[in-house]
């Protein structure tokens, strides 16, 4: 049994404040001088990503400070922030490798970091989350006893700016299930992540490096969905370890680059479907069909959720979304449809929502039924 993570009265308390300090920074592992100075490589490379986080990177950074796994490096790229952020993370430069670039998005900043990197596994931490101080050491130690894993992913809380508890795990169900009463379950996971991205947010995961240069760095094409797109590529080759223990928060902002919570899924749309066409065509011969059909299910669940948005509330948005996923598909009927009909007059618009509302999904009718239109 392991040991319970680290002030797990802070994870679950609402409106706890995290426990990481200022002085936590200089009392916890060598200084920069004996780490990332030196010439011998770091077991880990933290590589933390941030635009425009003025208000946050300062907890982000101390939190993978105090981390009890000493063996580590921690670089920080500023992916062109405009705000008061190189401020911010100027009081830790003696602490971390600080990279500033133009903006590249999500995925330029990691490959940015990961191209600096020397450790022997990376972490990624985004620029508003934390860790509790064991997320490292317990992620390498089931990297070590796992070496068969591409991927160990941490379990976590989603919390808001006032660390109120808004999600209780960051594991989806069905890995939830497999997991069950055990610390930690290995397995090969490409069908649960091709239905479904299990991993909440980047924050949760450490990939060897090896693993890495071998699927290859994060598509930048990809502005919404390059970390389903990467897990994926691992999930088909390696196994995935997911450990039991909640050590990370995963801090939600409605200005976050995820967007705000009822228009992510639009957002995430087009990317969606083309993480999926990209499986389609490097997928092991046994997938194409399970991957057509989840393409045509998204596409319609999708589509019909930001026609009824476009309807509902913003034409223009919903127009745009529909054009990023037509560009994606340009062969879709569906797709087209949904275009052309927002353009209806409103009339004609309630018959095409009758007709279409019994073959959408479940989780669409639900959601736009409690008005998030998803």
């Amino acid at each position: 049994m392991s040991a319970r993570p680290y002030c797990q009265a802070a994870l679950y308390a609402p409106g706890s404040r995290p426990p990481i300090t200022t002085s936590s920074v200089s009392r916890t592992g060598p200084r920069p001088s004996e780490v990332q100075s030196r010439h011998v490589k770091p077991v880990v490379s933290v590589i933390v990503t941030t635009y425009n986080q003025a208000r946050y990177i300062g907890a982000t950074l101390r939190s993978a400070l105090a981390q009890d796994f000493a063996d580590r490096e921690i670089i920080v790229v500023d992916d062109g922030s405009t705000d008061e952020t190189p401020a911010a993370i100027a009081e830790f430069q003696h602490f971390v490798i600080w990279v500033r670039q133009e903006n590249q998005g999500v995925a330029g900043s990691r490959n940015s970091g990961v191209r600096r990197a020397r450790g022997e596994f990376l972490a990624f931490l985004d620029g508003d989350d934390l860790w509790e101080p064991r997320k490292l050491s317990a992620q390498v130690a089931a990297a070590r006893q796992h070496p068969s894993s591409g991927l160990v992913v941490a379990d976590g809380v989603q919390c808001n700016d006032e660390y109120s508890v808004l999600q209780t795990s960051l594991i989806a169900p069905p890995i939830k299930a497999l997991l069950g009463s055990s610390e930690s379950v290995t397995l090969r996971c490409y069908d649960h992540l091709l239905a479904q991205n299990v991993i909440s947010t980047s924050s949760q995961i450490l990939i060897p490096r090896a693993v890495l240069d071998d699927v290859g760095p994060s598509d930048m094409h990809m502005s919404n969905a390059s970390d389903w797109d990467l897990y994926l590529r691992i999930a088909a080759r390696y196994d995935v370890t997911f450990l039991r223990d909640a050590l990370v928060r995963w801090r939600y902002l409605p200005t976050s680059v995820s967007g705000p919570e009822a228009l992510r899924k639009m957002r995430w749309a087009a990317d969606e479907i083309g993480v999926l066409g990209k499986q389609l065509r490097n997928a092991a011969p046994q997938y194409p069909p399970m991957i057509r059909a989840l393409i045509k299910a998204r596409i319609f669940e999708r589509g019909y959720a930001i026609y009824c948005h476009g309807m509902d509330a913003d034409r223009a948005f919903a127009r745009r979304q529909l054009l990023r996923m037509l560009r994606q598909m340009p062969s879709s009927a569906t797709i087209s449809a949904f275009l052309v009909g927002i353009h209806l007059p409103r009339k004609v618009n309630r018959h095409l929502k009758r007709f279409a509302r019994p073959l959408v999904g479940p989780e669409a009718r639900n959601q736009q039924r409690n008005g998030e239109h998803l």
